[in-house]
């Protein structure tokens, strides 16, 4: 029964996205087939306890890193990283991260690092679409938790 997001959700989205991540590889969009991606719990933003993190490719440790940073940056500005880059580099502290690939969408957090910046955040946007679309399915969709009787998502 759909409880809202958990790690299973994220499991099911990363899957369903992994295989774009791979034909742009493929394609030469992006410069690689490498990534982190951690999603965090919107009750608990916290980006040394992700709800989910995931990879692709070679495992380098410096890509976490990244992705921490980059959420760092989204986390205290309430900002996409590329917007800070681009529209509010005044909010920059020494020791942030520069590099865009942390989105922000309605409390959901999502960060990828391992392509080109852009495309980090790319990937970032079809995580969320993907999370999105899971998330409304299992709570409208036929059987789901708004379908069901009573005020309570049952537990």
């Amino acid at each position: 029964m759909f409880t809202g997001l958990n790690q299973e959700v994220c499991a099911q989205a990363w899957d369903v996205i992994v295989p774009a991540i791979e034909r742009a590889a493929e394609l030469g969009v992006t410069n690689g087939l490498c990534g982190t991606l951690i999603v965090l719990d919107p009750a608990n933003p916290d980006p040394k306890n992700p709800l989910f993190m995931a990879t692709i490719g070679d495992e380098d440790p410096q890509l976490l890193i990244n992705v921490e940073g980059k959420v760092a940056v989204t986390i205290r500005t309430g900002l996409d990283s590329s917007r800070v880059g681009q529209d509010f580099p005044y909010l920059y502290k020494a020791g942030d991260i520069k590099y865009p690939g942390a989105i922000i969408r309605e409390g959901l957090i999502v960060s990828f690092s391992g392509v080109q910046g852009d495309y980090d955040e790319m990937i970032c946007e079809w995580m969320v679409a993907a999370l999105r679309g899971i998330c409304r399915q299992g709570f409208n969709g036929e059987g789901g938790a708004n379908r069901q009787p009573g005020a309570y998502l049952a537990g």
